[in-house]
């Protein structure tokens, strides 16, 4: 028995000197950043990293939530490009669809054919989309009430900044696109 013991401790030094030859768990064997030494198998075993198709996926969810956070600005777009109210007075000698797509196009390379003003608060129209507008399957909304638009055409083909159109006010129904319960473009007088 206690030659038993002390082969016993014998083998277990040896041990005690070949793991302390070999590298410490989890170290590099070989210097490489990309291959480590499994302490109970002395295997090489390869990095394991992110899965790429994990990234993958947590790049494709954020490019969809920026897609979908994305309609407060378009509402904003639809506002500022839509709604003139209170209806804007034109300088003496010019037609209101002149100043206005004058204003309007002052950053763009080409007249534009064809563009509605709605004179009534963005308040009015945002419940179109919710209590005051019927909706189809593709969130395009009716208004139940008549608005006061101005359609502006253009009348001559020249480009801006000598773009020259008229206009017809009215008053009419409108049609919109809705995201989240707000308006985010203009379709058409209805």
């Amino acid at each position: 028995m206690v030659g038993h013991l002390t082969d016993t401790t014998t083998v277990t030094g040896k041990e005690t000197q070949g793991l302390s030859a070999l590298p410490a768990a989890g170290s590099i064997s070989d210097g490489s950043p990309r291959t480590r030494v499994d302490p109970v198998t002395d295997a090489t075993m390869a990095l394991r990293g992110p899965c790429p198709l994990l990234f993958l996926t947590l790049i494709l969810l954020v490019t969809c939530l920026a897609q979908i956070i994305r309609p407060p600005d378009s509402y904003q777009n639809f506002v500022s490009e839509h709604v003139d109210f209170p209806k804007t007075r034109p300088p003496k000698g010019q037609s209101y669809c002149d100043h206005i797509m004058r204003l309007m196009s002052q950053n763009m390379a080409a007249c534009k054919l064809t563009h509605t003003f709605i004179h009534a608060p963005a308040s009015q129209l945002r419940t179109i989309c919710t209590t005051r507008g019927r909706c189809n399957l593709y969130n395009e909304c009716d208004s139940n009430v008549a608005y006061a638009v101005t359609t502006c055409w253009l009348n001559r083909p020249p480009s801006p900044p000598s773009c020259v159109y008229r206009g017809v006010p009215q008053t009419r129904r409108i049609r919109v696109a809705c995201i989240w319960g707000l308006p985010v473009r203009f379709l058409r007088v209805v």
